[in-house]
């Protein structure tokens, strides 16, 4: 706060407190996604742009078109990016995209954990290691982490053993319609699509 001194003639110098300018909010982060599922990468980009203090302008299908981005334009501060993409592998994209972006955390998004492709991820050069079953605000907490060492540790939860079916029949899920996509039933859209 600066203070301005009153210097009237007749009056003795009076302190009057005069504000300054609010402190400027910090800059949204702003996170690009990388996954070949079209419908799951739209949804999440929409998600996140709602979060306060993040922003989502870029989402690409494949580590080749984040590569393409990266290479005329500056990188995000954190890359989303899922490891299997139809024939394209997001564990090699890593050393690419932060020899381009060094300040880019990437932050690995899968469906399964798997303490191979996690130890990987982070000897190639990831931030951190998410899965998509992951609550919104969990994913949201960990894009925020300003350091992202121990980012990603799984948590331990109780699944269901799989069930086999027998006499070579179609799997549970081969009859589900096909609107019904595997992320539809993820936690992070627990209240959204239902």
């Amino acid at each position: 706060m600066e203070e301005r001194l009153n210097m009237n003639d007749n009056t003795a110098a009076v302190q009057i407190p005069v504000a300054s300018e609010p402190p400027a909010s910090p800059a949204p982060i702003k996170v690009w996604l990388v996954d070949d599922d079209d419908g799951f990468r739209t949804l999440l980009a929409g998600l996140l742009a709602k979060q306060q203090g993040i922003v989502c302008p870029r989402h690409f299908n494949s580590p080749d078109a984040v590569l393409s981005a990266l290479a005329s334009e500056t990188g995000p501060d954190v890359l989303l990016m899922d490891i299997q993409m139809r024939n394209q592998n997001g564990l090699d994209a890593i050393r690419p995209i932060k020899s381009l972006a060094r300040s880019t955390r990437v932050l690995m998004l899968t469906t399964f954990y798997d303490s191979f492709r996690h130890s990987r991820a982070i000897e190639e050069g990831a931030s951190g290691f998410l899965l998509k079953r992951w609550e919104l605000h969990e994913l949201v907490e960990h894009i925020r982490k300003p350091d992202a060492s121990g980012v990603g540790c799984p948590r331990r939860r109780r699944t269901r053993p799989q069930v086999q079916p027998q006499g070579g029949g179609a799997a549970p899920c081969a009859n589900r319609p096909a609107h019904a996509k595997w992320w539809g039933r993820l936690p992070l859209l627990r209240g959204i699509l239902h």
